[in-house]
């Protein structure tokens, strides 16, 4: 576990302190750090919550919280305990407002410069679609620019009522990287995406809803209930389905036809069939019972 981050025990199981931690802001900052990660029990495995935590900013992501999130999220890949992350904005107003506009001058004016910058935010979203476990979005208020991207590039998004979503490129003059533009793509459509970049407008969650950018809306005094019972259900099912299921369809929506793709899914596979949580699993149907995996039996 990296230097810095708590973590709480859900001495029960259930997932009700992973949902009071997702109601609650935190405390205080990391030292210097913009973005904070905290692990919680669940099941006995782990949660990550990463959370974007400038509530007085609403949460604009500065170069170094760019940083922090890949960061945190190469740690949390290595971290065998952990089966899924949740990523957040603190405050309850927004997910995250976008790019700190104030730090353009410094950073995204010149090309080269800016060339620099894109690759620090692409670095992060793509250190979204490395981990071998499921990131989801948990999104209240603004998800705007940088915001919008981040969510985009997570494995599923559920959303608070009040979400609002955007991308407004033509209102700033800024162009979106490969990386971005994939994420944001591979969720909605390219024809939604242009006309996401080109209009700047701000949809609702409802219409985000309709064009795949989130899965669930929800009132938002039943967001974090909902999120914590997704990351219960995972934390409760085989660890090799739960990593086929994000990788696998991350492999069919990118490159099948790969070797490397192939080596992958033979290795799923492998796991999968020849292990002891699939006899479980079929031995628990036909006995009318609930299934006792190794996530849980260790």
């Amino acid at each position: 576990m990296a230097a810095g981050r708590t973590t709480t025990v859900d001495v029960a199981g259930s997932g009700t302190l992973l949902a009071e931690a997702l109601r609650s802001d935190p405390v205080e900052n990391q030292a210097a750090g913009l973005v904070r990660c905290d692990l919680v029990e669940v099941e006995q495995r782990h949660a990550a919550v990463i959370t974007l935590d400038r509530p007085g900013r609403h949460n604009a992501l500065d170069l170094q919280a760019w940083r922090e999130i890949e960061r945190n999220l190469a740690e949390l890949a290595e971290d065998r305990s952990v089966r899924a992350v949740v990523v957040r904005g603190a405050g309850g107003r927004a997910f995250s407002a976008g790019a700190d506009i104030a730090e353009f001058p410094a950073h995204r004016i010149g090309a080269d410069v800016a060339a620099g910058y894109n690759e620090t935010v692409s670095a992060a979203l793509a250190s979204v679609e490395a981990m071998p476990f499921p990131v989801i979005a948990m999104v209240q208020g603004l998800a705007i620019g940088g915001g919008c991207e981040l969510a985009a590039a997570c494995d599923v998004r559920l959303a608070g009522a009040g979400a609002r979503f955007g991308i407004p490129a033509a209102k700033l003059g800024v162009t979106l990287g490969l990386t971005e533009t994939r994420a944001v793509s591979r969720a909605i459509g390219a024809a939604n995406l242009k006309y996401l970049l080109l209009s700047g407008e701000v949809i609702s969650a409802e219409q985000a809803l309709g064009w795949g950018l989130v899965q669930k809306v929800l009132p938002e005094g039943e967001l974090a209930a909902a999120v914590a019972e997704l990351v219960r259900t995972i934390c409760l099912a085989p660890e090799v389905t739960v990593r086929a299921a994000k990788q696998v369809t991350d492999l069919a929506d990118s490159d099948p036809f790969a070797t490397d793709s192939h080596a992958l899914l033979r290795q799923l596979h492998a796991q999968a069939y020849d292990g002891e949580d699939l006899r479980e699993g079929v031995a628990a149907f036909l006995e009318r019972r609930s299934p006792q995996f190794q996530a849980r039996r260790r």
